[in-house]
């Protein structure tokens, strides 16, 4: 009978992972999903303001070789942007991260099939597009400065 090699490979993942986050003192994920079988990882970011979730996925993604950005309209205003990427060491690696339009200080059209993000981007729902790094630190940029603004007024 064989033996069970899921252990000892979920153990090496996790190392991997854990060694990845140290060495680079990269923001701990709010939740991480391991897949023995694919040898992939999964790190979503769901705490926080929306502009430092995307700044903790940008962050990762800059650690990483071969990255590939999306972002995505979904309904009720949300931006989902994904990133994927390998490790130094060769683990697969997904990150994901969201927040609304209005957190990210877009404006929503008033059809609410489109969205516009750091006075540049404009989206529409349900079309996932290849984004770069910069332009996800735009938007993070953006809504940061959106926020401060926030904050002068009601002060």
């Amino acid at each position: 009978m064989p033996e069970n090699t899921a252990p000892r490979r979920l153990d090496g993942l996790l190392r991997s992972v854990r060694g990845h986050i140290r060495t680079l003192g990269l923001p701990r994920p709010d939740r991480l999903v391991i897949s023995t079988p694919s040898g992939s990882v999964h790190a979503e970011f769901t705490s926080g303001t929306a502009p430092d979730r995307l700044a903790c996925l940008l962050v990762w993604a800059a650690s990483l070789h071969g990255v590939e950005l999306t972002w995505t309209l979904k309904a009720a205003g949300t931006l989902i942007v994904a990133a994927t990427g390998r490790t130094r060491s060769g683990v697969k690696l997904g990150l994901t991260a969201s927040g609304t339009v209005t957190e990210l200080g877009g404006a929503i059209t008033s059809c609410r099939s489109t969205a516009t993000l750091a006075g540049v981007f404009r989206l529409s729902l349900h079309n996932p597009e290849q984004v770069t790094f910069d332009e996800v630190a735009l938007v993070v940029k953006a809504a940061r400065r959106a926020s401060a603004a926030r904050l002068a007024v009601a002060a």
